[in-house]
């Protein structure tokens, strides 16, 4: 016989379940316990150096530790490098250069002999020297805000107050040297109302190859071994590192806050590190690495031509889709990429299996035991040469699973970690007809954001809104779009990915918008972030950027497309909004008189150009860059 509930008895019964869950326990394994946590004078007593260290010291100074050859200065360099890029000012105080003014020059090895009781006098009043520029520098900064001329600690630029970063670049070897740096910028009696974090960071290296390559660049490099003979340069630096060695100490006082780093970041040991130092310094400290890798920066290709959107009357959207143009810089993209990627594979593989026959090592330092032996005859040496073949087919045949696209099937012709903004003019600039290339797509790459702006054009916004434009004009950096973003607020969000592409060992590709690469090209070439915003981006054009053994980047241009504006200014615009066409045929220039943009473009470059990732400034700016305050009439969106 059927049984018909009624719906009050279905939802009585359901109901009662509802109750039944409610008053259920938590599963213990899926949530833990759900007492409410409260403190005690255990958790307090616990987290008593978090409380205190996560504070936000208005002044902050790392000090390096490390015996000689250990990349100390190649850490202090990027460290300022990427400190300065994401918003602090940072300023690198080298003993070592004290210590030749006041020794009125370079010294030999018994000169760091702990028993040298005169050197040992001249290499503190060298630190003491460097201490007291180094506090002075964090501590006398002329506020020009402030109304009665008073001082602050941090520098503004705009309505931003930049934090001030130190670097204390020295051995600082003993726990006696240490405790003095202590001492000098804590101590209550002198830097009573000037707190100071401290943060030691000490490299450790007992790889001999990785040594002893770090040996070689310093006797080549150093201004200790100017016009010396290599030989006796080495010998002096492994004499002086020898005498260090025997009055060095280790940092293992745990209430201090340090970071190891091993073998030039293989591994990282932290000690009581919260704040700012837990979210960006210690990642970026993983991520840099020795090896060499290109970095390539391109725009997405064009969508429309920019003559069919006056004609159409038509702004810019963001979801346009690749044009002609912007298809044929696609497809000239993926050629250049395989050239240039394969190159890349083949010198490493050659660079791999180069034995150096002075050190018995490889190049990379890849190759490790075998290149400790020693030939007796040509004999042995062939043996080992065709050891080392057979060990590189059985790597190639595991690495051929990296090789594959996305489907799983199609083999990649070479490697390559591409990143694109979720952009679809982007995305489709890597879209490779046949060539299943991963991709990772970061909201981070997107353009800037111009909230309550967006699709609006400049010369629109200077008539009704003349005081933010005002305001524009004096800062394009740090003036934040209503309701949107500003260029200050890109290398907060491009943060994670400079440490992605910094950690990379192989060629990375990163299709973006002209906001945005204008920020990492500031990065990679260590130049003001602020003036970014005159960085050149031609279309068509890809920048490839190279390490260098002292930590800063090598770039070169090429233009992988020729357009036929490519004697001009590309009218196009630019991929959010920038423009500055000064250089415009005659025929358009009519348009654009009278109208000014504190976001500005350069010319397409039509050459390749090579020139170092750091820029003398007497030597005239980079090339790509312009005035800030540029002709032109574009939409912007």
């Amino acid at each position: 016989m059927e049984h018909h509930h009624s719906p009050n008895t279905v939802r009585s019964a359901a109901s009662s379940a509802s109750d039944a869950n409610k008053n259920k326990p938590p599963d213990y394994y899926a949530m833990g316990s759900a007492e409410l946590a409260t403190e005690s004078a255990l958790t307090l007593e616990k987290i008593k150096h978090r409380i205190r260290l996560t504070k936000k010291d208005e002044r902050l100074v790392l000090v390096l530790v490390g015996l000689p050859g250990r990349g100390k200065s190649f850490i202090a360099r990027k460290l300022q490098n990427f400190l300065t890029w994401r918003g602090s000012e940072c300023r690198v105080f080298n003993v070592g250069k004290y210590r030749r003014q006041a020794a009125d020059g370079a010294c030999g090895a018994d000169f760091f002999d702990s028993k040298n009781a005169a050197a040992a006098e001249l290499r503190q009043k060298a630190a003491s020297l460097a201490m007291e520029d180094m506090l002075r520098w964090l501590d006398d900064e002329v506020d020009s805000s402030s109304n009665g001329g008073g001082t602050s600690t941090q520098t503004k630029v705009g309505n931003v107050r930049k934090d001030r970063v130190s670097i204390f670049d020295a051995t600082n070897s003993t726990i006696e040297r240490r405790a003095w740096i202590l001492k000098e910028c804590t101590c209550r009696i002198k830097r009573g109302t000037k707190p100071t974090g401290i943060v030691f960071v000490e490299s450790i290296c007992d790889d001999k190859d990785l040594l002893h390559a770090n040996y070689v660049t310093k006797v080549n490099n150093s201004p200790d071994y100017k016009d010396m003979d290599v030989d006796e340069a080495m010998a002096d630096l492994l004499s002086r590192t020898k005498k260090y060695e025997e009055a060095y100490e280790t940092i293992e006082d745990d209430s201090q806050s340090y970071i190891k780093i091993f073998n030039l970041s293989s591994k990282i040991l932290v000690n009581h590190i919260y704040g700012r130092m837990a979210k960006s310094i210690v990642p970026a400290l993983m991520a840099w690495n020795i090896g060499t890798r290109p970095v390539f920066i391109c725009r997405a290709g064009q969508t429309m031509n920019e003559s069919d959107r006056v004609t159409l009357n038509r702004g810019m959207s963001r979801s346009e889709n690749l044009g002609r143009q912007g298809k044929a810089f696609r497809d000239a993209l993926f050629s250049y990429m395989k050239v240039e990627c394969l190159d890349f594979i083949r010198r490493r593989q050659e660079a791999a299996f180069a034995m150096d026959l002075n050190t018995g090592t490889s190049i990379s330092g890849n190759v490790g035991n075998n290149m400790n032996r020693r030939f007796s005859s040509r004999t042995d040496l062939v043996g080992l040469m065709n050891e080392l073949n057979e060990e590189e087919k059985v790597e190639e045949e595991e690495c051929e699973d990296d090789y594959v696209g996305t489907d799983g099937i199609t083999p990649l012709p070479f490697p390559c970690n591409i990143l694109s903004s979720t952009m679809p003019r982007a995305r489709q600039t890597v879209e490779w007809d046949s060539m299943p290339y991963p991709v990772t797509e970061l909201c981070n790459l997107n353009p800037l954001d111009k909230g309550d702006f967006t699709g609006r054009e400049l010369e629109e916004l200077a008539l009704k809104h003349p005081e933010w434009y005002g305001r524009l004009v004096a800062d394009p950096f740090y003036t934040r779009f209503p309701g949107g973003e500003c260029y200050g607020d890109l290398t907060s969000r491009l943060e994670s990915v400079v440490v992605d592409i910094e950690q990379q060992v192989g060629p990375v590709l990163v299709v973006s918008h002209v906001s945005v690469l204008q920020v990492l090209v500031a990065y990679f070439r260590n130049t003001p972030v602020e003036d970014c915003t005159s960085i050149a981006l031609p279309l068509n054009t890809v920048l490839k950027f190279t390490p260098a053994k002292g930590g800063g980047w090598q770039e070169s241009q090429q233009l992988v497309l020729h357009s036929p504006s490519s004697s001009h200014c590309d009218l196009q615009s630019m991929d959010d909004g920038m423009y500055c066409c000064n250089n415009a045929p005659p025929s358009s220039r009519s348009l654009l008189e009278g109208q000014s943009t504190p976001l500005a473009r350069a010319p397409l470059l039509g050459s390749h150009l090579n020139f170092p990732g750091h820029h003398d400034s007497t030597r005239g700016s980079p090339p790509g860059m312009i005035s800030p305050l540029a002709t032109a009439a574009m939409p912007i969106w």
